[in-house]
């Protein structure tokens, strides 16, 4: 495989040659060739050495997984929310049973994102108006 001179897996080889051969210190070397950390230049190196010439190629960033949120689990969620009275455990357990390898949370911040509230339970105790201050102003 034949790359232009000005290519990431030339300069790194460059970079590894020059320490080999030039008396400038690994600190210097990583400076010239624009990189923060010592490690850097080592893992590079032993990438050249033990010719593991694609692990010199630019390497993809971010997540490696696809995402689980997905418009149809949006749909589901929405659909079991509004149709039941599941709160976000209950949908995430249904979701589960269905295929779906969700979270509670992520139930929570899709209910959250499409302005659905929390169920509110009707058995619980009653919300107690608080009482006017007295003469004294207390």
């Amino acid at each position: 495989m034949i790359l232009p001179p000005d290519h990431q897996v030339q300069r790194k080889i460059h970079m590894v040659t020059l320490g080999k051969l030039s008396p400038l210190t690994v600190e210097e070397i990583c400076q010239l060739f624009h990189y923060k950390t010592r490690k850097s230049y080592y893992d590079i190196r032993r990438f050249v050495l033990e010719n593991k010439i694609e692990k010199l190629f630019p390497q993809r960033t971010g997540p490696k997984a696809p995402p689980k949120r997905t418009p149809e689990l949006e749909k589901r969620v929405i659909q079991l929310r509004l149709t039941t009275d599941k709160d976000r455990y209950a949908i995430t357990q249904t979701l589960n049973a269905e295929g779906f390898s969700i979270k509670p949370r992520l139930v929570a911040q899709i209910l959250a994102d499409y302005g659905i509230s929390k169920k509110n339970s009707l058995s619980g105790c009653p919300r107690t108006v608080p009482s006017p201050p007295d003469a004294r102003g207390r």
